[in-house]
């Protein structure tokens, strides 16, 4: 199974506050994209990584990779003006992504394509606490039944309200699932989608891959997720992060 993996870590990262993108502040001493890129980097059954990073950031997301040693992270690329427009840009320049390595624009022009890869997974920069049997998971499933995502249950009540907040519904928990990353799809799939989202100019509404191969009207899979695979977001979070890494240590 040849597997690559989409890595996005081009937001600004405003809600966290502060100057520096959240993916880039220290959780143990260590950027959490740092964290993310080895996670996956780790993994055996991964061929290539590809990072996407704000552009003015392209250079350091780049250092970092280097910096610890992660060998299989073979470009990192500015993102686009939305997560979606950042990951398309990614999908399409993986054909071209070989053994050279660095920070660049991709294609090059006259650059010839390779073969492209079977499986694409898509991961959260942000999200550092990934397992390597997660990981695995999720690439089986994909590769059983074309697209699988990462989820949890729902536990909670949830509600469904107006404008003025008023309950409207209350839906049934027992099929209601709170969405993780990875995803993954075949590549061509997954190309198809975002290339039918890009015409339908629905890029700046997609928060997640796979709606946008719902769209398609393709089965998605769902691969029972990690309480522990949390998404770093708030400065709760970055002292959530530090608990969870002491206690893997």
């Amino acid at each position: 199974m040849q597997v690559s993996v989409i890595i996005t870590a081009s937001g600004s990262g405003l809600r966290m506050g502060g100057d520096v993108p959240k993916q880039f502040l220290l959780i143990g001493g260590k950027p959490v994209l740092a964290h993310t890129m080895d996670a996956f980097n780790r993994v055996s059954i991964v061929d290539k990584i590809v990072v996407t990073a704000p552009a003015e950031y392209v250079n350091h997301a780049w250092e970092i990779a280097t910096a610890h040693k992660l060998n299989k992270v073979r470009a990192v690329i500015a993102g686009g003006a939305s997560r979606a427009a950042s990951i398309y840009a990614a999908l399409k320049a993986l054909p071209f992504v070989g053994t050279g390595t660095g920070p660049e624009k991709l294609p090059h022009s006259g650059d010839k394509p390779n073969s492209p890869p079977e499986i694409v997974l898509i991961h959260d920069g942000v999200r550092p606490f990934v397992s390597e049997e997660l990981i695995k998971s999720v690439a089986r499933a994909t590769q059983a039944h074309g697209a699988a995502i990462v989820g949890t249950p729902i536990t909670d009540t949830i509600k469904e309200v107006d404008k003025k907040l008023r309950i409207t519904s209350t839906p049934d928990r027992s099929r209601l699932w709170r969405v993780q990353t990875p995803q993954g799809f075949t590549y061509d799939m997954i190309m198809k989608a975002y290339a039918q989202g890009e015409k339908d100019g629905i890029f700046p509404q997609a928060t997640d891959d796979s709606m946008l191969v719902e769209r398609l009207g393709k089965p998605v899979t769902m691969v029972e997720g990690d309480p522990g695979n949390i998404k770093i977001t708030t400065p709760e979070d970055m002292a959530i992060g530090e608990v969870l890494l002491r206690n893997r240590k």
